[in-house]
């Protein structure tokens, strides 16, 4: 069995390689249920997601506060993620970004 390669915590403005694995978290700003693609904004950029199952289209509601999952791709239309997993992060976005700040400098 394929070991799957584990995806990297990033803001958006971060990436710069294409078919990598990333978590992104942020604000949904834009979703089309019958398409499952949509927009999510981590303050640092936006980012297009195409979702792989529909089983999380009803975690893109707009406003809501996620964390994806997937691979992340380059286009000429600007950065892509074909989310593999969609969690809606029930926490204070700004205590949320505190810790993985926090995190970021104790872990590099």
């Amino acid at each position: 069995m394929a070991r799957r390669e584990p995806a990297r915590e990033v803001y958006v403005e971060e990436i710069t390689d294409s078919g990598k694995r990333y978590t992104i978290s942020g604000y949904v700003v834009d979703f089309d249920p019958n398409s499952g693609e949509g927009k999510v904004d981590d303050g640092t950029g936006v980012i297009r997601v195409v979702l792989d199952n529909f089983v999380f289209a009803e975690e893109m509601e707009v406003g809501n506060f996620v964390r994806l999952i997937g691979r992340v791709y380059l286009s000429s239309e600007g950065k892509v993620m074909r989310a593999e997993i969609v969690n809606r992060l029930r926490i204070q976005p700004d205590v949320y970004k505190r810790i993985k700040e926090l995190e970021r400098r104790v872990l590099l």
